[in-house]
């Protein structure tokens, strides 16, 4: 929901700036799938837990899933373009492995979920 309120707060039109906005989601999550795989790969971590096998696939399905679901909560904003990108993303044939694997997690999230209010 931050990223609601940040568009919110910089008055963007979302029926105008929905592909600004798609990208944007887009970036973020390449980010944290970079994030992800430099703090896997330090020596500490290594040393202490072993080593981890982030694959990009499954950070990007779940990135998608997340901004999915928290935006689908303001459907009426974001309808036009964002949801409607996400949600192709999300059906694409290349993540039926992702979605398999991250059942129970997407499950324990979103029962997490439910308890906040937006």
């Amino acid at each position: 929901m931050r990223m609601h309120q940040y568009l919110v707060k910089w008055g963007i039109n979302i029926n105008k700036g929905g592909n600004f906005i798609y990208n944007t989601m887009r970036q973020v999550i390449q980010y944290i799938y970079a994030t992800i795989r430099i703090k896997c790969r330090t020596e500490v971590t290594n040393a202490r837990v072993g080593k981890f096998d982030v694959q990009k696939s499954s950070v990007l399905w779940l990135g998608a899933h997340a901004f999915h679901t928290v935006m689908s909560l303001k459907a009426d904003r974001y309808a036009a373009i964002v949801l409607k990108r996400l949600a192709f993303d999300l059906s694409l044939a290349r993540h039926r492995r992702s979605v398999k694997m991250l059942r129970g997690v997407v499950k324990d999230g979103l029962a997490g979920l439910k308890g906040i209010q937006f």
